[in-house]
C-alpha cells in the first residue's frame, strides 16, 4: 500500500503540528473503512481481463507437457558430444502435432519447431549448423546433449501454483491459464462503484448553460476511471449542494453499491456538506488533510456495507485524490493490498519554483533529450485545468521537501499507458 520512493521524504516533512496526514497514513485509512466483497462467480476466460482472481490457481500438467524441439533442425544424439563433420542419415520429419517417433543410432530425424523429440535424441543441431545431401547431414560444429530442446515441465511444473489469489487478471496470466486448458476461471465479483458529483453550479453534457453554471467533467471522469480499474459502474448524476439531497442520493446508492465516490465539497467552506450529508444518511465518516497537491482535503467513510469516499471538486485534484485513495478503497474492497503507482526516476527538463511542505503532482509529458528521456511539466499548476492534463503522459510527482525543483534534477514520473489500473 506504500510508495517508498514518494513517502521517504514525506514523512519527515509531516507532523502533527501541520494537522496533515502523509500520502501513505490517508491511503491506510480510507482502506480501513471498506468492507471486502466475498461474492465470486465464473466468467470466461476471455472476459476475465481486470478481473479479480477468487481463489489460487495450481498447475494441472506440466509446461511443455513434453520434450519438444526449440527450433526447426535435425533431433540427433549427441551422447558426450558429436563433434563438428558428423556425418549422420536422415530418416524422416517431424512437425508440431506428429506423434511420437524413435530414433535409431547413427541417425537423424528433421524436426520443426515445437515438434516432440524423438525417443533416443538427446539434442537438436540448427538447420544453419548442417549441410544436407543424398539424405544425409554433417554437422558444421559440436552438437551437446540438451542443446536446443525445451524439457518437459521446465516452464511449469505439475501442481505447482500458477497464479495467487488476488491476482488482477491480464492479458499474460491469460495466456498461461488458457495453456492449462482453463476454459473459465473463478473471480470476484466486480465492485459496484457509484460516482455523483455535488454542486449548484454543474450541468450535465447536453443540458443548457447558465452564465454562471459549467459541464461536469469530474463524474464522466472517474466514472471513466473506475470503470478501467475493472469496475461495475453506476452514474449518481448531479446533486445540489443541499444535505437532505445529498444524504437522500448516499441512502439510496447504498443500498446498490459497494462504493460511492462523490467529488466536491469536502473543503471546509460554507457550501462543503459531504460528510455531514453522510451522517444524515446513517453513515459515519472523516475528514482528512493530507500533505498532497493538489487533493489536500479528501473525505472517508461507510453507510451500511458501502464505503464512502469523497473526492475534490477540481478535476486534476479529483483524478489524483482518485488515483492515491481510490486505488487503496478498491483493493481493500476486493480483499487485497493496493498497488503502488508505476513508476520511474527521470530528470526534470526545467526549473519548477514550488514551496516545500507537501507531496505534488503535475502533468507531465516525456521529452527526448541530448543525455536521455526526460519529464517536462505542463503548464504551471492549478487543480482546474484540464488542458495540461489532456497533453500529458502522465505525472510527475515531486517530494515534499524538493523545493525548488532545478532542471535536471530527478523527479518520479508516473505514465497513464496502463489505464490508471489499480
Amino acid at each position: 500500500m506504500s510508495q517508498p520512493a514518494i513517502l521517504s521524504v514525506e514523512r519527515a516533512s509531516c507532523d502533527a503540528s501541520d494537522g496533515l496526514v502523509s500520502l501513505e497514513e490517508a491511503r491506510s485509512r480510507a482502506a480501513a473503512w471498506a468492507v471486502p466483497v466475498e461474492e465470486h462467480e465464473e466468467v470466461v476466460l476471455d472476459q476475465a481481463v481486470g478481473r479479480i482472481l477468487a481463489q489460487a490457481v495450481a498447475a494441472d500438467l506440466p509446461l511443455p507437457p513434453f520434450d519438444q524441439s526449440a527450433m526447426d533442425g535435425y533431433a540427433l544424439a549427441a551422447g558426450d558430444g558429436l563433434p563438428a563433420g558428423s556425418v549422420l542419415t536422415v530418416i524422416g520429419r517431424a512437425a508440431a502435432g506428429d506423434g511420437a517417433r524413435t530414433l535409431p543410432p547413427g541417425s537423424a530425424l528433421r524436426i520443426l519447431t515445437g515438434a516432440m523429440v524423438p525417443r533416443g535424441a538427446d539434442a537438436v543441431v540448427m538447420q544453419e549448423n548442417v549441410t544436407r545431401a543424398d539424405g544425409r547431414i554433417a554437422l558444421s560444429r559440436m552438437v551437446r546433449p540438451g542443446d536446443n530442446i525445451r524439457r518437459r515441465g521446465e516452464d511449469v511444473q505439475a501442481g505447482e501454483t500458477l497464479l495467487a489469489e488476488g491476482t488482477r487478471i491480464d492479458a499474460r496470466h491469460v495466456a498461461l491459464l488458457a495453456a492449462q486448458g482453463h476454459g473459465t476461471v473463478c473471480v470476484r465479483r466486480r465492485i459496484r462503484v457509484a460516482v455523483l458529483s455535488t454542486g449548484n453550479e454543474l450541468r450535465s453534457q447536453g443540458e443548457t448553460l447558465a452564465d454562471t453554471s459549467l459541464f461536469d467533467s469530474n463524474r464522466p471522469m472517474v466514472l471513466a476511471l473506475a470503470r478501467q480499474a475493472g469496475a461495475a459502474v453506476v452514474d449518481g448524476g448531479i446533486v445540489p449542494d443541499d444535505p437532505r439531497l445529498m444524504a437522500e442520493a448516499f441512502r439510496d446508492l447504498a443500498t446498490r453499491c459497494d462504493l460511492i465516490v462523490s467529488t466536491g465539497g469536502v473543503s471546509v467552506g460554507d457550501e462543503d456538506h459531504s460528510l455531514a450529508a453522510l451522517a444524515k444518511a446513517g453513515g459515519m465518516g472523516e475528514s482528512l488533510r493530507i500533505a498532497l497537491k493538489p487533493g489536500k482535503p479528501a473525505a472517508i467513510g461507510r453507510i451500511g456495507h458501502a464505503a464512502y469516499l469523497g473526492l475534490p471538486g477540481n478535476p486534476v485534484a479529483a483524478l489524483v485524490s482518485w488515483l492515491l485513495l481510490g486505488g487503496a478503497v478498491l483493493a481493500a474492497l476486493n480483499g487485497r493490498p493496493a498497488r503502488p503507482l508505476a513508476g520511474m526516476r527521470l530528470p526534470l527538463t526545467h526549473t519548477f519554483e514550488r514551496r516545500p511542505g507537501r507531496t505534488e503532482f503535475a502533468p507531465a509529458r516525456l521529452v527526448q533529450t541530448s543525455g536521455g528521456l526526460a519529464a517536462e511539466i505542463l503548464g504551471r499548476g492549478g487543480s482546474a485545468r484540464l488542458k495540461p492534463l489532456a497533453a500529458a503522459d502522465g505525472l510527475v510527482c515531486i517530494d515534499a521537501l524538493h523545493a525548488p525543483v532545478r532542471a535536471g534534477e530527478p523527479v518520479m514520473f508516473h505514465p497513464f499507458r496502463d489505464g490508471f489500473a489499480i
